[in-house]
């Protein structure tokens, strides 16, 4: 006899026609979207206008990276995996092709930085996007950390940066993440959670903006 009560079976996660349940077929969408977002990073940068080309290597953006891709896996354990795969690849790829395409030999500090940084991050928001698709009860609090990184970029790219050419993409920034912080917490119950999980997210963003400058500065 099942002990899950009647009343919240309707919300239990289950498996989706539109997840990849093959091991093999994960791994590889994890690889390509890494690869994707390494290397298109590369690539988009300079050529996007002054006040946007920021978000060819937005923390956000790759964020969103590792959020998508665990909306396509099957499982939480395969969405965490998927998410750190993807955005430790993209950080290795990026140097790769900054090594190729511009001639330039990089001391292999940088790729070590952004891989620590995203082991952390690729998975929270690989399994954030697991739950958005497969936990209708859970999808606002999911969107949470999402709202919150939208907030700390736009507010370090406004306040911290002191670059004018970034306010407009700051801004923009700022704006979607508010909106997104405002739709999650009057469609969830949960307000007060809602809100802390936006405040730790952007605080987490902060934190580890000063400890990745810090890390760039190290004398080599």
């Amino acid at each position: 006899m099942s002990i899950v009560p009647l009343a919240h079976r309707s919300v239990a996660a289950r498996p989706s026609a539109s997840a990849v349940g093959h091991p093999l077929a994960a791994a590889a969408i994890a690889v390509l979207a890494g690869l994707v977002i390494g290397i298109g990073t590369q690539l988009l940068q300079g050529r996007l206008p002054r006040s946007w080309d920021v978000l060819a290597n937005s923390g956000v953006v790759w964020a969103l990276g590792a959020f998508a891709v665990g909306t396509v896996m099957m499982s939480v354990r395969t969405a965490a995996f998927g998410g750190a795969t993807a955005m430790v690849l993209a950080s290795l790829s990026y140097y790769w092709a900054v090594d190729w395409l511009e001639g330039i030999t990089s001391d292999g500090r940088g790729a070590l930085i952004w891989s620590l940084a995203r082991l952390v991050a690729g998975p929270a928001f690989g399994i954030a996007g697991h739950l958005v698709r497969t936990r209708p009860d859970q999808r606002w609090l999911a969107l949470a950390p999402v709202a919150g990184i939208l907030i700390g970029e736009g507010t370090h790219l406004v306040w911290f940066v002191g670059v004018d050419d970034l306010w407009p993409a700051g801004v923009v920034e700022l704006a979607l993440g508010a909106s997104l912080a405002v739709m999650a917490v009057t469609r969830d119950r949960r307000r007060m959670l809602v809100l802390v999980l936006v405040g730790a997210a952007a605080s987490v963003h902060r934190l580890a903006s000063i400890v990745i400058e810090a890390g760039f500065g190290i004398p080599r």
